[in-house]
């Protein structure tokens, strides 16, 4: 039977298996979260719930409830001392990113990679906003944050260095996105909102229009923006001053408390600061402060996590609450910054741990969180969460029925990451399937086999990078371009 027919039809006959696992599930999610609310417009919301969503009575810290980018409840010493108790597993084989230490030639893109680089630029060059240097962060829906606005600078970047578009092009769009990150209206004057319209770069979704200017900041989607800042300073020493305006605008500091990161949100006449991010977006978003010279060593220390295993892989976890966990962050170091030997790096895991279950259902499974092109918009695609593997919840909690199985992104991104191996290869060339009848790069596949059609700045930006990663001889993108001969 061609693999094509065996996966549609494996999947076809664990959907039942599946929802099942979902309906069962569904009261213990749904008692810790509600949905996302965040957004007034009348667009359906395609974040992650970056923020604490309450209902509108009155509210005490036990009624916040959180999310993935979001803020987190303190954590007492008595759970300090109960949940560290876990040693980090052994991770998996090398990625090719550890063993590029010198600088290499340039790689020659296959004709499909070529073409897979065009679909992708397809994305940007139909959404990108002139008057603010935004583009949108979902086909169709105008607004924007700075996780997002981070992703559409590494396309720029990306496409310039894949010949997609030139200097001069890639120059004056920067131009363009950097003046209107200084210009913005910050949220109590001191950070980023969480949200933003693309076509007038002013804040959007709750309390936009108040004197507040929003709703809050999310500490990850700005750390996110800094690794990106430090990436166009070091390609293009050029920016550096403008680079430097925007973030002495901008009260950093207030991002980051006793080395961790914190975030803000405003929920009626309240504003909670609470600690955010879990493991793996914590770490890396951390990254993105210690490059402009914060302390975050907090971020980095073993704790608040537990050892589990998943189809025999070892993993790391976090013990609290909504702790999401997919592979974005993990792939996002390995391009970007490079896939350092950290307690808290698991690629090479995730990595061996895709390629085990692929085999186990005879589909290709690669999990991440995504857009979709349906209620409820957007999903958190878990290897693991509160004691169960592979499950697929909304921003809100709740279980999803038919969930996205295999994410574009992720997977092209592990099939660079990991290019040697088989299996790696396997995985670019079903992304490539994936994106044939379409002109831009779709999400991903559903588990009965349809497409998941959000298009998407994320997934599109993401296919940039990885390409551009890899014609760099496999090289992180923070690494200045003469280090590839």
């Amino acid at each position: 039977m061609p693999k094509a027919v065996m996966r549609a039809t494996t999947a076809l006959r664990t959907t039942a298996l599946y929802t099942a696992l979902c309906t069962a599930l569904l009261m213990s999610f749904s008692v810790m979260a509600a949905f996302n609310t965040e957004t007034e417009e009348p667009y359906p919301s395609f974040y992650g719930a970056r923020s604490v969503i309450s209902n509108q009575q009155s509210i005490t810290d036990n009624d916040v409830q959180f999310q993935r980018r979001a803020i987190a409840p303190e954590v007492t010493n008595e759970e300090e001392a109960s949940e560290n108790k876990a040693a980090p597993p052994v991770l998996a084989t090398p990625s090719r990113t550890e063993l590029t230490t010198f600088p290499l030639s340039a790689v020659t893109l296959s004709r499909n990679e070529g073409l897979l680089a065009k679909k992708a630029y397809y994305y940007f060059e139909q959404n990108w906003n002139e008057q603010t240097g935004f583009f949108d962060s979902v086909q169709g829906y105008h607004h924007t944050t700075m996780w997002d606005v981070a992703s559409g600078i590494a396309a720029i970047l990306s496409a310039e260095g894949l010949a997609l578009i030139t200097t001069e092009q890639a120059n004056d769009k920067l131009t363009k996105t950097l003046a209107t990150l200084q210009a913005l209206p910050l949220y109590e004057q001191s950070l980023p909102n969480r949200e933003y319209s693309t076509r007038t770069a002013t804040p959007s979704g709750r309390y936009s229009t108040d004197s507040s200017n929003g709703n809050g900041w999310s500490a990850l989607d700005i750390g996110r923006l800094l690794i990106w800042l430090e990436i166009v300073r070091t390609h293009k020493p050029k920016f550096n001053p403008a680079i430097q305006r925007i973030v002495d605008k901008w009260q950093l500091e207030k991002a980051v408390f006793q080395g961790t990161l914190y975030g803000e949100l405003k929920t009626g006449q309240k504003s909670y600061y609470r600690q955010e991010g879990r493991l793996g977006y914590l770490q890396y978003a951390a990254y993105g402060y210690k490059l402009f010279g914060f302390d975050v060593s907090t971020a980095y220390k073993q704790q608040d996590i537990a050892q589990v295993t998943v189809e025999g892989i070892p993993l790391v976890v976090d013990q609290r609450n909504l702790a999401y966990f997919t592979t974005d962050p993990y792939v996002l170091l390995g391009i970007e910054i490079g896939n350092q030997k950290q307690w808290w790096n698991q690629l090479n895991a995730l990595f061996e741990l895709h390629k085990l279950k692929s085999t186990k259902e005879a589909s290709y499974w690669v999990f991440a969180e995504d857009a979709m092109s349906r209620a409820p918009w957007f999903s958190y695609n878990n290897m693991y969460i509160y004691g169960k593997a592979w499950v697929s919840i909304a921003p809100g909690g709740q279980p999803i029925e038919n969930p996205q199985i295999f994410s574009n992104k992720a997977a092209f991104a592990l099939s660079v990451l990991f290019d040697g191996d088989d299996f790696g290869y396997e995985l670019a060339e079903q992304v490539v399937a994936n994106s044939l009848p379409h002109r831009a790069v779709p999400t991903g596949v559903y588990l009965n086999g349809g497409p998941n059609t959000a298009y998407n700045i994320n997934t599109n930006s993401l296919i940039l990078s990885a390409l551009w990663y890899k014609k760099r001889h496999y090289t992180p993108l923070i690494k200045p371009s003469n280090a590839v001969l």
